[in-house]
């Protein structure tokens, strides 16, 4: 095999598919690139099994050939070398790269069964990258990083009156985002890795739409030259609307930063900022923050807001409370509350296409 190709347009396809690899499965060839040059097409391909992402790039005086090289060296090499031209030659079991007067010669990728590209390629619904990777912001982080708990580890792709929804969790806090347009049928209820969206919002800078296939045992996204497949998490995802109060008594109106900026100044006397509640006083004089620690002290800061309903005081995680405000898109938020042991309901005021509900905690 042999290619001529520019650095960025390769170094960007290397590093799409390289994250899907990985370097701790008992298979070695996981931690391989699979490279199949044909005609002027040159598909790298990465997989760690579950996620696959395929990069697709023309390059130039080809030399038709399949290889494996090892993933992050071959991407780390290429991101390395001078702009312009690289050379790549695969033969003897030997990867040579050169560019300018620099020159690597890698051992080539475990020899070994590659697995099998899966996916669908064509014919899936499309929206705009924009849309998508805004929502995924917001939504993957409520998502739970803890292997074991099965569904929790993803999130929930739906149809609600004709948007496409997202929803995830954690069990401590709920995050909904619905996105306009038909992109999966009515009543479809899969779950995708959290891990898998995490690494597609990385890749829907490479083109302005995103087309989305669902099937019965994974999901393909397409987005430009690049696809990424992942496998779907199997099992029962939370009826989480019936968690969504029909209404709420008590709402406070809040600048988006001001109240960030509070968090953050607070939490600096806890030691476990994690674990050490930050009780939050909403009234008609603003709203009250505080945090105490017995090693550190504590800190009370006061900002302006506005209260509708009754004065309230509830205990937060402050990290979870500063990542539902910050993940909220609108210069001021509404925290909807009833009792201070039940759900908060936190948006951004005038958006309902996000939804945030955080528990607080036992005071």
């Amino acid at each position: 095999m042999k290619f001529k190709c520019e650095r960025d347009v390769l170094a960007e396809a290397l590093g799409a598919a390289s994250r899907a690899s990985t370097g701790r499965a008992t298979n070695p060839t996981l931690s391989c690139l699979r490279l199949v040059l044909a005609d002027e097409m040159l598909r790298i391909t990465g997989t760690d099994g579950e996620l696959t992402i395929e990069a697709s790039v023309l390059v130039a005086k080809p030399q038709e050939g399949v290889a494996l090289v090892p993933a992050r060296l071959a991407s780390d090499v290429v991101r390395s070398l001078p702009s312009g031209a690289v050379d790549v030659e695969i033969k003897d079991g030997q990867v040579k790269i050169s560019a300018g007067s620099a020159k690597f010669s890698l051992p080539t990728g475990a020899d070994g069964d590659f697995p099998k590209w899966a996916g669908t390629i064509g014919g899936g619904a499309t929206i705009p990258s924009a849309d998508l990777s805004a929502a995924l912001k917001q939504v993957v982080r409520a998502a739970s990083t803890d292997d074991a708990r099965g569904v929790l580890t993803g999130v929930l792709v739906t149809s609600v009156d004709g948007s496409l929804r997202l929803v995830a969790t954690d069990s401590y806090r709920l995050a909904i985002r619905d996105i306009p347009g038909k992109v999966v049928d009515e009543g479809t209820r899969v779950v995708v890795p959290a891990r898998a969206l995490g690494e597609l919002q990385r890749l829907l800078s490479f083109n302005e739409t995103v087309s989305i296939n669902i099937t019965d045992n994974d999901v393909t996204f397409e987005v430009g030259p690049i696809r990424l497949v992942s496998r779907l998490i199997s099992g029962t995802f939370a009826d989480y609307q019936k968690l969504i109060p029909p209404t709420s008594p008590n709402r406070l109106t809040v600048s988006r930063d001001e109240l960030l900026d509070a968090i953050r100044r607070v939490k600096l006397v806890a030691r476990d900022p994690v674990g050490t509640p930050l009780r939050v006083r909403m009234s008609s004089e603003g709203a009250q923050l505080k945090m105490m620690s017995q090693d550190s002290g504590e800190a009370d800061e006061r900002i302006d807001a506005t209260l509708k309903g009754n004065e309230i005081e509830m205990a937060f995680n402050n990290e979870l409370l500063a990542e539902g405000v910050e993940a909220c898109s609108s210069e001021t938020v509404t925290i909807d509350s009833s009792e201070p042991g039940k759900l908060a309901v936190i948006r951004g005021e005038g958006d309902e296409r996000f939804i945030y509900l955080l528990m607080p905690l036992r005071s």
